[in-house]
């Protein structure tokens, strides 16, 4: 009997040291699935706070472009059957080529100034089909990166630091704004920042009340902001 229990003993012992082998095995696989999924999660989350602080950089560079445009004692004595002709400084293609230069695009025209029952400007394609509010668009770029986006069109080559620069539009929402005392241009910034992948993109937005100063300069006036979802 002794010499028969001896091979089923080291048979039960074979059994089950290939049975710990395997559940070790699986362990050290779901350890390592567990490692990889949280190294991702992370990845994903440093990519969206990294697009976020872009696009709060492209926001406050929208802000601050609003206090050097040229066109505001214009656009302030218009009526809004002017801001509606084709040659207004802002329009709904947020395009101007009558405009100075650098102020040729991204002066969008709200739709209910113009009339119009269709989308906001950061939610619209221009007639090629790329959204207003992207490297391609009709939008104002903030320089981060030192890449150009002329010739990365239609496709976008990705930036050293981040997928591209963050872009912002300037929509004209009432000339003739009044806020208590005050009365000047209510405008809206619509601002998107990237990480370093193209869908990892923030969109935030502000409403700016733009006035001019006692020394005849511009100054802008933040009333609100959100992230848009």
């Amino acid at each position: 009997m002794s010499g028969l229990s001896r091979p089923r003993a080291r048979g039960v012992v074979l059994v089950t040291a290939l049975l710990l082998l395997l559940l070790m095995s699986a362990l050290v696989l779901g350890l390592s699935r567990l490692l990889r999924d949280e190294q991702r999660i992370g990845s994903q989350l440093d990519d969206a706070q990294r697009a976020f602080q872009l696009a709060e950089l492209g926001l406050q560079a929208g802000e601050q472009a609003l206090t050097r445009l040229p066109l505001a004692a214009q656009v302030a004595g218009m009526s809004r059957n002017a801001l509606r002709q084709a040659d207004a400084p802002f329009t709904l293609s947020c395009r101007q080529p009558a405009n100075p230069a650098g102020w040729q695009q991204g002066l969008c025209l709200s739709a209910t100034l113009a009339g119009q029952e269709i989308a906001p400007p950061w939610q619209r394609l221009d007639e090629a089909g790329v959204a207003l509010l992207h490297p391609c668009g009709a939008a104002l770029r903030l320089v981060l990166q030192p890449i150009a986006t002329a010739g990365r069109c239609p496709a976008v080559t990705t930036g050293p630091w981040f997928w591209s620069d963050p872009h912002y539009l300037l929509e004209l929402l009432d000339p003739q704004y009044v806020d208590g005392e005050q009365r000047g241009l209510l405008l809206r910034v619509t601002a998107r920042g990237w990480g370093r992948l193209p869908d990892s993109a923030v969109t935030l937005q502000s409403h700016v009340l733009l006035l001019p100063d006692a020394t005849g300069s511009l100054r802008s006036r933040r009333l609100a902001w959100r992230e848009l979802r």
